[in-house]
């Protein structure tokens, strides 16, 4: 029972994400950061006016490190990539004026508005589906939204709890951000 259990577990915990990285052992004065910045962003569509809005954008230095491979080959990865990327955002439509055009008056633009930014694994590609879902049902139903704004869409990506790595080609883990 205990193999099985082993067997069906294994490949779930080698395709899971690693959890970011804050602190490297070579280099234990430097730290792993990542910020959401104020920007003002330029919304805009062909044949229509620009709109400028405030947005956020993730800026940091996450770590990466490849460690050389053996042969025959470890069966750990010694290779790691966190980037620095939205963990938090919502969606926005903004309405932008078309004038000239008599069949498209307006076009809407759906905007993502960053709150909070992580390093997180390289190549995690968020989902924005759900938002997109949510918009086109609004639209659809023709319903009127709740809340203050009736454009706004929560997204949260999931986040890894971070857990210490144990390991010799590996750091110790810090705190958060």
């Amino acid at each position: 029972m205990f193999r099985f259990l082993v067997a069906a577990l294994f490949p779930a915990v080698i395709l899971a994400a690693p959890p970011p990285i804050n602190k490297l052992a070579l280099f234990p004065d430097k730290s792993a950061w990542c910020e959401a910045k104020n920007i003002t962003q330029i919304v805009g569509h062909s044949g229509c006016e620009s709109k400028s809005i405030q947005n956020r954008a993730c800026l940091g230095q996450c770590f990466s490190y490849s460690v050389p491979n053996t042969f025959p080959q470890s069966t750990e990865s010694l290779v790691h990539c966190d980037s620095c990327m939205p963990a938090q955002s919502m969606w926005e439509i903004v309405t932008l004026d078309c004038p000239g055009n008599a069949e498209i008056p307006r076009v809407d633009k759906l905007v993502e508005k960053i709150l909070r930014c992580s390093c997180q694994a390289c190549g995690k590609e968020p989902s924005h589906e759900g938002a997109l879902f949510n918009v086109y049902l609004n639209a659809e139903e023709n319903l009127p939204a709740e809340g203050p704004n009736p454009h706004h869409y929560m997204h949260h990506q999931q986040e890894a709890e971070e857990t210490p790595i144990s390991n010799r080609h590996r750091e110790e883990e810090g705190g958060e951000e």
